[in-house]
């Protein structure tokens, strides 16, 4: 098959179809990636081909927007973006399909595969990489700017998802996303995210049922596989500088707001005060050094990348955003972890993993004191080994690449 593969997001968004498009081109399948321009190379030494969407210059203009990271207004400045981009990465798309074997293959947000399925009637998949991304009143997800709303009654929690539905996704995307579809020759759509956003051939959940069981009310092509993992290529190495670091002392705690947060200056102050104040070593995960101290103290390092199967096996513990990526490998290396989401999906990220036992939320300010605990709980050290055990047993790419064939078929 020539299965196209479109992605939007950061690399914790990318890296789980780097592993679906691999896993489908070792089973002899043509692969096409359209993705933004950023991630070229990690897409090029994978053996895929990049359809590129944007530029660096649009990459790096969102994740330079506070906005992203704010709970309420971060999906206008995302829709913003994607809206300018949507008509040219269709036609992208379109024009890279070949007549009766191909597939798409589409992320929560990469809209233009269900408006190619809409006007070319070609068999797509949507997958999400996170159970946020599907409404349930019987097992509401943790949506940010909102209180929990576990335990209301069903349908009071499906009339809050309506009207939040209505309020900050359709009033938002309704205007420009109603315009493309009618130069498509396509009527409008309303509610996007609940229903239109779900290709009707299949939706792909790439988490295991044991992170989010299977509900009623989830639309009914939904199938979990378990996680996408994308293993770290056989050449990439730690940089030297990062392994002088680790070798010069104990194990460091690593801290990260994920790799698109340009504006994580209070987050990694906080890290530093904890760690002078308990005696630990720190490991600063960021691309933008622009956000730390001009001089780091001797016991702390800071590296814009690193590949996390070879890192986090090295380090004590894991402070980061709740990106459903980093909290799944910081879960294969039982690492414990501390929780400080921001927006999107990282607040039901991290209060499903906190469930699990495997680690606490931190507050908005000291972080010490729940430092200390994570580092010294026994209960969180057992439950990150029985944890770690069942997310590697959970590797879903297999799965994923044989319902994608199957909806080829």
């Amino acid at each position: 098959m020539r299965v196209l593969i479109a992605c939007v997001g950061s690399a914790g968004d990318v890296h789980p179809f780097l592993a679906l498009g691999t896993a489908l081109r070792a089973r002899g399948h043509e692969v096409e990636l359209q993705a933004s321009e950023h991630f070229r190379a990690r897409v090029e030494a994978a053996g895929l081909t990049l359809l590129p969407l944007g530029s660096e210059a649009d990459y790096a203009c969102v994740v330079g927007d506070a906005d992203l990271w704010h709970p309420r207004r971060s999906f206008a400045l995302l829709w913003r973006e994607m809206a300018r981009h949507l008509p040219a990465a269709h036609a992208a798309l379109a024009g890279r399909v070949r007549a009766g074997d191909t597939v798409l293959v589409g992320s929560t947000l990469a809209w233009q595969t269900r408006l190619l399925q809409d006007t070319h009637g070609v068999p797509a998949a949507t997958m999400h990489l996170s159970p946020l991304c599907l409404f349930s009143g019987a097992a509401p997800a943790r949506l940010p700017g909102l209180p929990d709303l576990s335990g209301w009654p069903p349908g009071l929690v499906r009339a809050v998802h309506r009207l939040v539905e209505q309020g900050a996704i359709d009033r938002v995307v309704a205007p420009q996303l109603d315009a493309i579809r009618t130069r498509l020759g396509l009527a409008p759509v309303r509610r996007v995210m609940s229903q239109w956003a779900n290709a009707p051939g299949r939706v792909v959940c790439a988490w295991p049922d044991w992170f989010a069981p299977p509900q009623a009310d989830w639309p009914a092509q939904a199938r979990p596989c378990g996680f996408l993992r994308w293993p770290a290529l056989p050449a990439a190495a730690l940089p030297e500088p990062l392994e002088q670091f680790l070798a010069a002392g104990p194990a460091p705690v690593g801290f990260t707001p994920g790799s698109a947060m340009a504006q994580g200056r209070g987050f990694f102050e906080r890290a530093l005060a904890a760690c002078a104040a308990l005696g630990l070593r720190a490991l600063l995960l960021t691309p933008f050094a622009d956000q730390l101290p001009a001089s780091l103290p001797p016991w702390a390092c800071q590296v814009g990348y690193a590949p996390f199967e070879r890192l986090l096996p090295r380090l004590r513990a894991l402070v980061h955003h709740g990106g459903i990526g980093t909290s799944v490998e910081a879960a294969v290396a039982g690492l414990p972890q501390g929780f400080v989401p921001l927006a999107h999906d990282q607040f039901d990220n991290a209060e499903r993993w906190i469930a699990r036992g495997v680690g606490l939320r931190l507050p908005r300010r000291d972080w010490a004191g729940t430092l200390a605990r994570l580092l010294s709980d026994a209960s969180i050290a057992a439950s990150c080994r029985r944890v770690a055990a069942q997310v590697v047993d959970a590797d879903g790419v297999t799965a994923a690449a044989e319902m994608i064939e199957a909806l080829g078929r």
